[in-house]
């Protein structure tokens, strides 16, 4: 089969390099963790529509269990501490999509390192563990909805919307968060996930501090 992804199995969450692609793991019955990592070159490479087909197979084959009859149930948005030591916890969190689909469980999400996609039969594996670890400190429900798309459908969609090509950028807003309120508004029936005031208010403190203190570093000189 045409394959002209690499594939780096020996990827980690501890990359700073944002690399176009994506990182499927799943999480065994017997308790084992296999990650396939696929990294997609640029659209103006000639085989990008290759890849991109390559991509939505490897997903559809990995993720829909059921000749294409499995049906997203549940949707939620979870969030974590960057790290234990992390302030404004309110905003400054990882944010991941949790889904029920069938009998499986998965998260969606995005880091400075690319995307990840993780599946397994226990709720616990994709939402405590990251690649296999442990995530950093408790996870938090933000928000949660019922939901009645097929799985095929939000493979279509997240193949389509090329969100694996959107490097990481927190300050323009191309980060965990915004990727999170993308899949969680395209599968949820009802609620739609508002991140934006928070943020947008966590930034003008910020500013409002920096302006502050060059007002006070100018009329002390």
């Amino acid at each position: 089969m045409f394959n002209p992804f690499r594939s780096d199995p020996s990827s980690s969450s501890n990359s700073r390099e944002w690399k176009p692609g994506i990182h499927i793991v799943t999480y065994m019955d017997g308790g084992g963790v296999s990650t396939y990592s696929i990294v997609i070159g640029s659209e103006s490479d000639k085989d990008h529509l290759k890849q991109q087909g390559y991509l939505e197979r490897e997903l559809k084959s990995r993720l829909n269990k059921n000749n294409g009859n499995d049906i997203i149930t549940s949707v939620s948005i979870y969030k974590t501490p960057l790290n234990k030591h992390r302030e404004y916890f309110d905003v400054d969190h990882h944010s991941y999509v949790l889904l029920q689909c069938g009998s499986s469980w998965m998260t969606f999400e995005k880091h400075n390192d690319g995307l990840t996609v993780q599946v397994s039969k226990k709720r616990e594996d994709v939402l405590m563990k990251l690649r296999g670890d442990d995530r950093e400190g408790a996870c938090e429900r933000i928000i949660k909805d019922k939901s009645e798309m097929p799985i095929l459908d939000l493979i279509r969609f997240f193949v389509e919307e090329k969100f694996y090509m959107e490097v990481y950028n927190a300050w323009r807003g191309h980060h965990c968060k915004k990727f999170a309120k993308d899949i969680f508004d395209k599968v949820a029936n009802t609620n739609q996930y508002y991140w934006e005031l928070k943020e947008n208010m966590f930034k003008l403190k910020i500013l409002a501090g920096i302006a502050a203190a060059l007002f006070f570093a100018v009329t002390n000189e």
